[in-house]
């Protein structure tokens, strides 16, 4: 068979305009979203092998350094190739259940920066078919390339499908692409870019997708684990100077002779879960102390792991520290390691959020109605959908104040070793008892109180474990809403613990919440206060008043220059507990207003970092407290030297 390339014309889709369908999609996906959709269509192949290796005959005719992807997959005839790529939903791909990976993915993810096509060889039983998918310039739609081919008796014909052949323009021989561990079925995709002397090998050039590790990191943090029997690799360059880079293949694959070392690295893909774990032999550092699960309400688990000590040296091509992420079919979504979120599990300390990771493991939404998880059509997050939920994001923010009332011991183990000799909350009694006389009624948490039909137990000895018989009747207001008495500003934190008597949790007046002095990076950048709600310590929950602020070093040098130096560190300490204090007073203030606003307005809105540092900047009313509260310790204060 001969193939004329000065002879051909594009077939379109054959649904109309389906080139502004890829583009939106193209711009809805993620950084790498084309890695996860090939390897996703060879894992729905059975392949056993997958390789995003170099189509290096390009790289010594050309100098061009293309990536291909290749599996040992059932494989697709002529007639598959065209339905599957050159449609939407056909080859076996149904659009339409929210599970299904669609069969667009890869299309939408690929061919938008692959504009001069997208090559797929594919083989079935020994035989070979091949297509070349891409943009029409003139039209403006994706579609099949066809080229005029000539048969054994010399009749041409049009086809879309046709044997690999050796392409001069294109530097290689379509069939050698196959590599040698794939035998009568499988599967290779070369991405040829915007032109046909475009690098590929790193991956889009419009999205940062530079790095020589990329592909592995991307798919060492999106895939949870791999199937078993399954091998995956990826052939990474050294350097991100292309001068460097290997100039054949013998180069890249052979033995360093001396000289330039040009050798690419072939990584294998372990998945997340593996880096997490880590159970390679021969490490000398930390390990992983601890892991378990915390069954939630609803079927929802969280899988947690606690890291003791030096993490591996993993370089770029895996996470090193903690992040938590919600697992679906083996990947990894709606993956962070923000520290706001880390604090709504209960967790402030930097020191821990480090080492500890959480997968929340929701239920797959099913047929019977009951509430679960799907993909969005991006697979880039997971919605919930079931019950009174229509679809929406994930209720993180539930499942984090109810982990952080589970809180497994090793994880509590490690919070209070991190804040060990930490200064800083609040210890004046009569401080306390002023705040609680004025806030403490409204100030809402969970208790486990002593109840004879209770489902859980508590050491009657606790504080708040035996409840009054006192009963206290409540006015309404007129529109009929209680006196600010529905918060539970505390969390779902217990307050008591298990013990040996039955008892119930209520939600009781819990006192008056606390402050924690912190490091700056237990907060946002520029932050002075958080709200830790959540604080596994503090069950009415927590401000943490970062101490090394400007704002707070300032005015702890200026109150310091006013008193000899032998009180310096008193008056620091002094200084620092005013703002906290103060902080304390503000957040518990905000209670009141749970009977005008929405209680998520206020932990949101009123009680954000930004808005607690904005309350806490004014100078006026502080100083208004520091200066009698050091002068009454303190006496006089330093004359100043002209």
């Amino acid at each position: 068979m001969v193939v004329d390339p000065r002879a051909r014309r594009i077939l379109p889709m054959t649904t109309a305009g389906t080139q502004h369908f890829i583009e939106r999609t193209y711009r809805e996906g993620g950084v790498f979203q084309w890695v996860r959709e090939t390897y996703k269509n060879a894992i729905e192949a059975d392949a056993t092998k997958i390789e995003f290796g170099v189509e290096w005959q390009a790289v010594e005719t050309l100098g061009v350094y293309r990536r291909v992807i290749a599996d040992n997959g059932r494989g697709m005839t002529a007639d598959q190739l065209v339905a599957f790529f050159n449609t939407f939903g056909g080859g076996g791909k149904p659009i339409g259940d929210v599970h299904e990976n669609f069969g667009v993915g890869f299309k939408a993810t690929a061919l938008p920066w692959n504009k001069h096509g997208i090559v797929v060889i594919s083989w079935v039983d020994g035989e070979a078919s091949m297509i070349w998918i891409q943009h029409d310039p003139i039209t403006g739609e994706y579609g099949l390339r066809v080229e005029e081919v000539e048969d054994e008796n010399g009749d041409i014909s049009l086809e879309a499908v046709y044997e690999p052949y050796v392409d001069d323009e294109h530097g290689c021989n379509w069939a050698a692409v196959k590599p040698d561990w794939i035998h009568d079925h499988g599967t290779a995709i070369v991405l040829l870019g915007n032109s046909s002397t475009e690098d590929t090998v790193l991956g889009d050039p419009s999205r940062p997708e530079s790095d020589i590790k990329g592909i592995s990191a991307y798919m060492n943090r999106r895939l949870w684990t791999i199937p078993p029997k399954v091998d995956v690799f990826v052939d990474e360059l050294r350097t991100q100077d292309r001068g460097d880079w290997p100039r054949k293949d013998t180069e890249a694959h052979g033995a360093h002779k001396g000289g330039a070392d040009r050798r690419t690295n072939t990584r294998r893909i372990e998945g997340a879960k593996y880096y997490i774990e880590y159970p390679a032999t021969g490490f000398k550092g930390g390990r992983l102390a601890r892991s378990g699960t915390v069954q939630l309400a609803g079927g929802v688990a969280v899988d947690w792991f606690l890291w003791d000590g030096a993490r591996p040296a993993v370089q770029s091509y895996a996470a090193i520290s903690g992040y938590i992420a919600a697992v679906y079919a083996d990947e990894l979504y709606d993956i962070t390691s923000h520290r706001s979120v880390y604090r709504s599990f209960g967790v402030s300390e930097q020191s821990v959020r480090e080492r500890l990771w959480l997968v929340i493991c929701p239920p797959i939404l099913r047929d019977d109605g009951q509430p679960g998880v799907y993909p969005r059509t991006d697979r880039n997050s997971l919605l919930l959908r079931g019950g009174s939920n229509p679809g929406g994001p994930l209720p993180i923010a539930e499942w984090a104040t109810e982990f952080a009332g589970l809180l497994p011991d090793p994880i509590l183990e490690a919070i209070r070793s991190a804040r060990s000799g930490e200064a800083g909350t609040i210890d004046d009694l009569g401080w306390l008892a002023r705040l609680a006389e004025r806030f403490g009624a409204r100030w809402r948490i969970l208790k486990r109180r002593v109840h004879p039909g209770g489902d859980t137990t508590v050491d009657p000895t606790q504080s708040g474990a035996v409840p009054s018989k006192r009963r206290i009747r409540r006015k309404k207001h007129r529109n009929g809403r209680h006196n600010g008495n529905g918060g539970t500003a505390g969390g779902l934190a217990i307050g008591t613990t298990p013990g040996a008597m039955p008892a119930k949790i209520a939600k009781v007046a819990g006192g008056i919440p606390r402050y924690r002095l912190v490091r700056a990076t237990e907060l946002g950048p520029g932050m002075l206060a958080a709200w830790h709600p959540n604080d596994p310590v503090f069950p009415e929950g927590a401000v943490l008043v970062n101490m090394e602020h400007p704002v707070l070093e300032a005015q702890v040098l200026y109150w310091q220059g006013q008193f000899p130096d032998v009180y310096a560190d008193q008056v620091r300490q002094d200084v620092l507990d005013t703002y906290g204090e103060v902080a304390v007073s503000k957040v518990a203030h905000s209670e009141h207003l749970k009977a005008i606003l929405p209680a998520k307005t206020i932990e949101d809105e009123l009680r954000s970092e930004g808005a607690l540092t904005m309350a806490l900047l004014g100078l006026i009313a502080e100083e208004a407290l520091i200066a009698p509260r050091l002068g009454g310790k303190y006496g006089k204060k330093v004359k100043s030297v002209a």
